[in-house]
């Protein structure tokens, strides 16, 4: 496993999608429970002002750059060999690499008709592959009873590779308190079930590698998204401009 690096106050591993599945591959097949999170500028200043959510994101088994500012930040600190992994790009590798290697899925979070539909579009393209369980928890806190038998279903089912789309920073939190009860290896994606199920369409390669594809999901979701974009952007990118310049300091 290649060494983390910090990312201002959380840590990423760069690593290749090859190695990301390779490294999946040696969890299935060792049994062993395991927890990847997908991160970004978002997940990056919510570490910094969360100690819970730090301590979820650190521990993860892996954490690797869904955004591109997080991508072009591992570049500046010398990462030279960096790769870019969006969340959609990876769910996708993850669900082909399954399709091949019979590995079971789960799908968790999202709404009911998002998981239909999803199952539907991937399962056409993907005659192979196995969903054998999918949940679309209410939008509240569960009990223990819920809890409990959300973890039963997933484990009896035999799932290898959960994804989780509870969004940041529910779903890290939740794959953390759950890292010792589920026998699989859990991956959040959030957004990503709005890609796959077609309610939403992936921006323009060009934007993703300009870094600019959160303006197509700004234009979209105003509302919700502008505060967010506007104080995590212009935070993260005052906080990784210290980082380099007391790296540059002490050299």
């Amino acid at each position: 496993m290649k060494k983390k690096i910090k990312i201002i106050s959380y840590y990423i591993n760069p690593i290749s999608i090859e190695e990301l599945l390779n490294n999946v591959t040696k969890w299935i097949r060792k049994k062993k429970p395991a927890y990847i999170c997908v991160s970004n500028v978002h997940s990056c200043i919510e570490s910094f002002w969360n100690k819970k959510f730090k301590m979820a994101h650190n521990t993860a088994n892996l954490a690797i750059p869904d955004g591109r500012p997080i991508f072009w930040s591992l570049k500046l600190l010398g990462i030279k060999n960096a790769k870019h992994l969006p969340g959609h790009y990876v769910t996708k590798k993850l669900c082909d690499y399954a399709n091949k290697n019979n590995f079971k899925v789960g799908l968790l979070g999202s709404t009911n008709q998002n998981l239909n539909k999803i199952e539907i579009k991937l399962k056409k393209n993907l005659k192979n592959l196995k969903i054998v369980y999918k949940y679309s928890p209410p939008f509240r806190a569960l009990n223990f009873q819920e809890d409990k038998e959300i973890v039963n279903k997933i484990n009896i089912a035999k799932v290898d590779i959960l994804l989780v789309f509870l969004g940041c920073p529910k779903q890290e939190l939740w794959m953390y308190h759950h890292r010792n009860k589920l026998k699989c290896t859990m991956v959040g994606v959030g957004a990503v079930a709005d890609f796959l199920s077609g309610n939403k369409i992936l921006p323009n390669m060009f934007f993703e590698y300009l870094g600019l594809a959160w303006i197509i999901r700004l234009i979209t979701e105003p509302r919700r998204l502008f505060w967010r974009y506007f104080s995590t952007n212009f935070l993260f990118i005052f906080l990784i401009f210290l980082q380099i310049m007391r790296l540059k300091k002490f050299k």
